[in-house]
């Protein structure tokens, strides 16, 4: 008799113990997706792009190019290209926050002989950052805009990562915050580079868009 009910409650153990698994498996799942739960304070993502297979659906200007080496595939901006994205902020948004990866490649300097080679952060046609890279040390300029905060953050500087092998090159984090979006963000980088791809350009990667909570949250 005991050992039968021994083995009744390890045969209820092994069943509770599935549901509590697959339990656990739904909540990680539901953790994982976008939208409002306790730990992520309200993120919603609006858009994710790693430019993987070229995708760079509803980006306008500029190319995705395989960069090689440990770049991979990024969004490639030659001398004068740009390339846009429209943020579409949800109503009631609290925040609205874009992170990047900015890439300063191949021969990017600033000179006398050469002119500055730089990249233009702009929201909605305002620039919030520039980036100017001299011999592939990166370094911006933030203006100081009521309610959006721009940080940045040289990463990884003066190593070849990839483009042409002869030449070093940077990543810098970017995360810019804007509070209380009240429309959509229009988000443009722009180049001015005065080389052509082969030999120096400016990459974006990694671009994140999402928003959080709610005023007064």
């Amino acid at each position: 008799m005991t050992a039968a009910t021994v083995g009744l409650g390890l045969a209820s153990m092994a069943v509770v113990s599935v549901g509590v698994e697959d339990l656990s498996g739904d909540i990680g799942t539901q953790l994982a997706t976008d939208g409002w739960n306790m730990f992520n304070n309200g993120r919603t993502e609006i858009a994710s792009f790693d430019f993987s297979g070229g995708n760079a659906l509803g980006w306008i200007g500029g190319a995705v190019m395989d960069m090689g080496g440990e770049l991979g595939e990024l969004m490639v901006l030659g001398p004068g290209q740009s390339t846009g994205f429209l943020v579409d902020v949800p109503e009631g948004a609290g925040e609205a926050v874009m992170t990047f990866d900015l890439v300063a490649g191949d021969s990017l300097d600033n000179s006398a002989q050469w002119g500055t080679d730089t990249a233009t952060v702009m929201l909605n046609g305002v620039p919030v950052a520039i980036a100017l890279a001299s011999g592939n040390t990166m370094t911006f300029d933030i203006p100081q805009l009521d309610g959006t905060t721009v940080e940045a953050t040289v990463e990884v500087e003066e190593r070849a990562l990839g483009g042409n092998g002869g030449w070093n090159d940077s990543v810098a984090g970017v995360r810019i915050t804007v509070d209380q979006p009240t429309e959509a963000i229009q988000f443009e980088l722009q180049s001015n580079a005065n080389q052509g791809i082969g030999d120096e350009f400016w990459g974006l990667d990694n671009f994140d868009a999402s928003t959080t909570g709610s005023p007064g949250f």
